[in-house]
């Protein structure tokens, strides 16, 4: 069964703005006591793009049946870092 869509994980992204975050907190209290090229590299480091992949599979559906149910349906799971998450409503309308 194929994936409804692929998308960047949450967790994955919010993962890698705290190791960029580090990055510039080590850079910025290493200012004026490390030689100037270290400070240089450290800087580059901490403000370099880290391109994420879409590991995020999404599955969903969504409808109404005959008897007048209405159902979502939605599960999301990230290859890389684990995430998983997935909802699930129904409900039956007044008819």
């Amino acid at each position: 069964m194929s994936a409804d869509n692929w998308a960047i994980c949450p967790k994955c992204k919010k993962l890698e703005r705290d190791k960029s975050e580090k990055k510039k907190k080590k850079a910025d209290k290493s200012y004026g006591k490390v030689p100037k090229e270290e400070y240089e590299k450290l800087v580059l480091l901490a403000n370099e793009t880290v391109k994420l992949d879409e590991t995020l599979r999404e599955d969903y559906q969504c409808g109404i049946k005959d008897n007048g149910e209405v159902f979502i349906y939605y599960s999301g799971n990230c290859q890389r870092c684990g995430f998983d998450y997935s909802f699930e409503h129904k409900e039956i309308i007044n008819l």
